[in-house]
Parts: structure tokens; sequence; C-alpha cells
């Protein structure tokens, strides 16, 4: 599931690149297809193109957006951080239809809806009010493991590995200040010592986002 940050600066990459639909429906036809804010969280939360009931059915558009968690979050996150508050249907906040009224209504006293560039920034800070923690087994910019820093480097009970032994990827970590062991009966908890997670830590990191 794609992070929202990530899908919150993509929103703003699309809507700066294809504009943004802000009449009846959910998206609307064109030279390239204009698509309501809502409707670009799902595509690009879902890396789909824009489903055909869009444009045709509100409702149904409706249904398909709730049923997507990564859209949802990122709509929220446009929601508070609004000035407004969103109402409330069948007793909870509809933030769909607080962030798709903001980015198509013009608010007290103007004339105009918000302008593009007004639109991206407030995604734009949506964004930079999420948490950017990288997803543990990801390789940092000298390629070790963002989960335990190495390969197996938290095992505690190996002898350590020579530096002439090392791998020019596991050098430029030792370079950095890490440190290489030879995996014994601890290994690590988080890394398969090849850069892939174990299933354990994507459950506890999926756990605190």
């Amino acid at each position: 599931m794609p992070s929202t940050h990530r899908v919150l600066r993509r929103m703003a990459t699309v809507i700066n690149t294809q504009g943004l639909h802000r009449g009846e429906q959910f998206a609307v036809h064109g030279p390239t297809d204009d698509l309501d804010i809502c409707a670009i969280a799902y595509i690009v939360a879902e890396d789909q193109p824009a489903p055909a009931v869009f444009f045709t059915d509100e409702c149904a558009s409706l249904d398909l957006i709730e049923a997507s968690a990564p859209a949802i979050a990122a709509i929220r996150a446009i929601s508070d951080a609004l000035d407004t508050e969103p109402c409330e249907t069948n007793g909870v906040p509809d933030y769909i239809e607080h962030v798709s009224n903001w980015a198509a209504t013009p608010p007290i006293g103007a004339t105009q809806p918000p302008s593009t560039s007004e639109v991206i920034g407030c995604i734009l800070r949506a964004a930079d009010n999420q948490p950017t923690i990288p997803r543990p087994g990801f390789t940092d910019a000298w390629g070790l493991c963002l989960t335990c820093g190495g390969h197996g480097t938290l095992t505690t009970d190996g002898e350590e590995i020579p530096y002439e032994e090392l791998s020019p990827r596991r050098k430029q970590g030792y370079d950095q200040g890490h440190r290489f062991h030879r995996n014994t009966n601890k290994p690590c908890p988080d890394c398969d010592g090849q850069d892939r997670v174990t299933d354990a830590a994507i459950s506890a990191h999926e756990a605190t986002l």
C-alpha cells in the first residue's frame, strides 16, 4: 500500500500537469480526461486509470473511492489541512464531500474556487505533515538495509568480518560506521540478510501507520 505522503505528492504532480475537474460527476472526458480531486486521489492510490463510473455515476464513484484505504487516507489528510471542518453523513465525517467541495466551490466572499496553485499548495502542505519513515527492508543511499543497518548486523555473538572480506557495498557501510558480523544462532529479527524484511517486521511497521 503506498504511503499517504507518496499519494499526496503524486496527486500534486497530476494536478499540475493535467488540471482539475470542478463540475458534475467525478470526471469528464476531453483531450485529456479531467478528474475531480478525490478521483485523482483514487487513481494515484490504486495506480489505475479512472473507472468508467467516474464519468457517469456519482454514487458508484463514491463507493469506489470509499473502498480505497490509501485514497481515503490522502483525502482525509487534505481535509485536515483545510480551515473548515467536514460535514457529517450518517454520523461520520464526510471527507470526500469536504475536499471535493473545497476544490470546486468559491469560498465565502469569493467568486472563484481555489486556484490550481492553491489546491496544489494545500496538498503539499498535507504531504509535509505525513510521516516519511522508510519501509523496513529497503536500502539507503549506500545500499544498506534500513531495517538493521546492514545485513544481519543485529547479531551479537558472531565474529566481525575482516574488512578485506567485505563486499564493495559493505565496505562503503563500514566507512560510514557500520560493523558487520558473521551470522550465528542469533539472526537479525527484522532482515533476512538479503535486504528482504521479515513478515513480522512488516506487520509491526504497518501497525504504526
